[in-house]
């Protein structure tokens, strides 16, 4: 079974509803159990994050220094003690995709991350509003060009293709109405959202086949009544925290959770996250791991301590570039991550955390402190801590005999404390566990 222990299971929701966890966060939500683990990821404003707010407000952020404003973001999410209410923030930036390339400020990129924080798991409609009220995604869709007479249509139709009901589901000439139906709505000097009435095309509209004085808001309202957004809505949701092939039967379920309860995306996830499907066979190590999950991931559970600034060169070489995504319809996940360039980069990573051989080094893995603290003596310790590391110890018995093969080449391994010898062998062993294929899947 792939979900046989309880550990596995707090595993499994740790690595899909957060960036994986540390050794000792392992064992405390264990001990917490899956159900009051849950419940704690659900409701993360009874959870002090102060920790990681002091950690992130050491990273010196100016108002054009994206990159600064990326290392910010994977700082919070290492440390963060809301790993949900962080991995909606990265599924709400995928969604909303919204481009520092063309945005510019990191001010105004922070600002919306800060939106999908404060509504990670609130009402869509209300996080639809907001959404199209916020700066960076005004200047991203070019809402803040959209003016009567002369309207811009690029927001009214992401919104439907990739917001809301999907393609299919509208017409062209719905999102030129409803594109009427945002005019005004833009930045002021500072960049912050303006609304300009003179702007605003105050005639009616049809849209959708009716015809009134729609505003922006009655477009947003029956977008997120529409039958079709709750199935495209819960269909993404699924296949960024579960698997990619959902059964029709699940997303009906699922649709019926985000209708019956408002639209409220707190009462989707607890649905989604205490289904079968979560804890199916289906769902186990089924996902290639973005790289956002891949890098923080491995730095908890080697309780690594020292990272460096260049965190998110090491994400964007591997096709994760945060705060720009590739498009307007964000990343397209799953196999998509695997190139033979993105996959050397994993590699590479997996070196540079194994090779590192000083407390003021960044990404240095205290691999003598971890022998020492857990009395690993043989080579099937060795093995066998840092799978349960890395993979939960799931390694097929062909993979797991390579790695004591590496450790006993040369006429055996004893581990030997405070060892040159010892310590090489073991980063050795630990570069290969990270290369496994199984380290690759979430």
């Amino acid at each position: 079974m792939a979900f046989e222990t309880e550990r596995a299971r707090v595993a499994h929701l740790l690595r899909r509803a957060g960036f994986g966890s540390s050794e000792a966060e392992l064992d405390s939500y264990t001990a917490l159990g899956f159900a009051a683990t849950l419940d704690r990821l659900l409701n993360y404003e009874q959870v002090d994050d102060s920790a990681a707010e002091q950690q992130v407000a050491t990273i010196q952020i100016e108002r054009r220094n994206v990159e600064a404003a990326r290392f910010a973001w994977l700082t919070r999410m290492l440390y963060t003690r809301r790993p949900l209410q962080e991995k909606m923030v990265l599924f709400w930036h995928t969604h909303f995709a919204t481009a520092a390339s063309k945005v510019r400020s990191a001010d105004l990129m922070l600002q919306q991350l800060q939106l999908f924080r404060d509504n990670a798991l609130g009402n869509f409609e209300s996080l639809l509003q907001q959404v199209t009220r916020d700066p960076a995604m005004l200047v991203w869709l070019d809402n803040n060009q959209n003016r009567t007479g002369k309207p811009n249509e690029n927001y009214a139709r992401e919104v439907m293709e990739l917001f809301t009901v999907g393609i299919g589901n509208y017409t062209d000439a719905d999102v030129k109405e409803a594109a009427r139906a945002f005019t005004g709505y833009g930045t002021n000097r500072d960049g912050q959202f303006a609304y300009s009435p003179d702007q605003h095309d105050g005639d009616d509209k049809t849209f959708l086949g009716v015809t009134k004085n729609w505003d922006t808001d009655d477009i947003l309202a029956t977008l997120v009544r529409h039958p079709a957004t709750p199935r495209f809505l819960t269909t993404k949701l699924f296949q960024f925290f579960v698997h990619d092939t959902p059964d029709p039967s699940t997303i009906d379920r699922l649709a019926a959770t985000y209708t019956n309860s408002g639209f409220d995306m707190r009462a989707v996830m607890r649905d989604l996250l205490t289904g079968p499907e979560f804890l199916s066979s289906d769902a186990f190590r089924a996902q290639v791991k973005q790289p956002a999950d891949l890098v923080i991931g491995a730095l908890k559970a080697l309780n690594v301590q020292n990272v460096g600034p260049d965190l998110p060169q090491t994400t964007r070489r591997m096709g994760q570039d945060l705060l720009n995504p590739p498009d307007v319809s964000g990343w397209k996940g799953g196999d998509n991550w695997i190139s033979s360039s993105t996959l050397l980069e994993r590699f590479n990573f997996a070196d540079r955390l194994a090779t590192a051989r000083s407390p003021d080094q960044p990404y240095f893995v205290d691999v003598n402190g971890q022998l020492l603290s857990h009395s690993l003596r043989s080579a099937a310790d060795v093995v066998d801590y840092y799978l349960g590391l890395l993979v939960d110890g799931a390694a097929t018995t062909e993979a797991r005999q390579s790695l004591l093969d590496y450790l006993n080449a040369d006429g055996g391994f004893v581990v030997t404390p405070n060892d040159e010898v010892t310590e090489q062998k073991v980063r050795g062993m630990l570069h290969l566990a990270m290369s496994l294929p199984n380290h690759q899947l979430a």
